[in-house]
């Protein structure tokens, strides 16, 4: 008996130890999958910085989280710190403390000595000019997906033109084990993704814009560890803890009349997207409407044809647990 025990507890320490290495390799070996920075040459024209400076500022929020931010719904950007880089300090919601970097052109705190092709690669693969692997909360692979060569460059072209700011938020530090599990995100694309649609074709323009502006990124449904439940493609009810404010869910958004803004009109959408208010006028905290109000006439009525073509989903989302009075 004593033998036989012996030999059990010697074969699951084998497997333990194999299991553990198989870990290792897996996480910290052969993760994150990267590549080379490739060599790529951001234009500087007006035309490309005015349309990076568009994108950035007003479709996709880079400077909603890459700037400090005013403590109000929206969260508007303080003008003086854009680009400088955040720390979002301790946040419920978050497994960690999480820092957006400067993205000025200082050459010490800031993007000055990245090369474009640098910029591309973490912008759309997840992963810094050291090899770190980026916290998802950037939307990288939906960038990867969705964002070209040209329009990566004209953000890259915006960013170079910004003013130098020297102010270092720090590093990201994620808990273990999701710390672990981050670093198998990233990976290379293996094509540029065609040029943004133009307004010329506002159905495609619109599916576009609700990409690469992340609504989907809050409003599909998804499992607390924040995997996308299939068959809820912005279903909303993620929870999010706000400080200060309580806990809020985020809106279907789908064309389901009972759930979602099937029943909303027009005005109720395009109020949520310029004002921050829901149909029955209260505040919507978390998403960064001060950002989306700012975008051209056109594109907001693009987008809005493209919420009203989202299949609808009939997902009742619970209401807020507000503190805040």
């Amino acid at each position: 008996m004593k033998k036989a025990l012996k030999w059990f507890f010697t074969l699951l320490l084998v497997v333990i130890v194999v299991g553990v290495l198989g870990l290792v390799t897996k996480f910290y070996v052969m993760s994150p999958k990267m590549r080379a920075a490739q060599d790529l040459k951001a234009p500087n024209t007006p035309e490309a910085i005015a349309k990076g400076k568009y994108f950035a500022n007003n479709v996709m929020a880079c400077m909603s989280c890459h700037s400090e931010v005013k403590d109000e719904p929206g969260e508007p950007v303080v003008p003086e710190t854009l680009g400088r880089g955040r720390d979002m300090g301790d946040q419920p919601s978050l497994p960690g403390r999480i820092r957006a970097r400067n993205l000025t052109p200082d050459p010490d705190t800031g993007i000055g000595k990245w090369t474009d092709g640098e910029i591309v690669r973490a912008m759309r693969e997840g992963v810094s000019r050291d090899g770190r692997p980026l916290f998802p909360l950037m939307p990288y692979r939906t960038f990867g997906e969705y964002l070209s060569d040209e329009d990566a460059l004209s953000i890259v072209a915006y960013l170079r033109s910004l003013q130098p700011i020297k102010h270092d938020p720090g590093l990201t530090k994620v808990n273990f084990p999701v710390s672990m599990f981050i670093r198998a995100v990233p990976k290379p694309i293996e094509k540029s993704a065609p040029p943004a649609p133009d307004a010329s074709d506002p159905a495609k323009r619109g599916a576009w814009l609700l990409k690469v502006a992340s609504c989907s990124e809050c409003h599909d449904s998804a499992t607390p560890t924040m995997e996308k439940i299939p068959g809820k493609a912005y279903a909303g009810g993620v929870k999010f803890i706000v400080p200060g404010v309580g806990t809020v869910y985020s809106a279907n958004i789908t064309s389901d009349k009972a759930t979602g803004v099937g029943a909303y009109s027009d005005e109720d959408i395009l109020r949520a997207i310029n004002e921050g208010k829901t149909k029955s006028g209260r505040e919507i905290y978390v998403m960064p409407w001060s950002v989306y109000r700012t975008m051209s006439d056109e594109d907001k009525k693009a987008m809005l044809l493209a919420i009203r073509q989202i299949t609808p989903v009939n997902n009742p989302v619970p209401p807020p647990e507000l503190t805040k009075k």
